[in-house]
């Protein structure tokens, strides 16, 4: 028999991160302008929360137990990795990527959310 899932409130604020990073790569694609903050900060804000979630499925996939959560020590990590290879490593090797302080911050607000969010139930 299959568990109920927990953390409905995380799944949905996921859910709908998802749609939005889809509707902001549909709107690049189609070259549609739109506010700056959204195509250059909206994403990173929006990568964390989702990437956690799904290394939380894989932590009960693995462990077998759904009441495990990620702590703040693992999340800040996250933030930390993805600061240091998208905004300082990645724009020195490419010049796809630019470094910008800005999605930093974006990417330490997410694992906030996530982090309040994984609390909350």
């Amino acid at each position: 028999m299959m568990q109920k899932l927990p953390l409905k409130r995380l799944h949905l604020y996921v859910l709908l991160s998802f749609v939005a990073f889809m509707v902001v790569q549909t709107l690049k694609f189609f070259a549609i302008t739109g506010p700056n903050w959204i195509f250059h900060h909206l994403n990173d804000f929006l990568a964390i929360p989702i990437i956690a979630t799904i290394a939380l499925h894989g932590v009960w996939i693995i462990k077998k137990d759904r009441t495990l959560r990620i702590n703040g020590f693992t999340i800040l990590s996250l933030v930390v990795l993805f600061s240091v290879v998208f905004e300082y490593y990645l724009p020195q090797e490419d010049d796809r990527y630019t470094g910008d302080i800005w999605d930093v911050v974006c990417y330490g607000l997410g694992g906030m959310v996530f982090y309040i969010f994984q609390k909350m139930e």
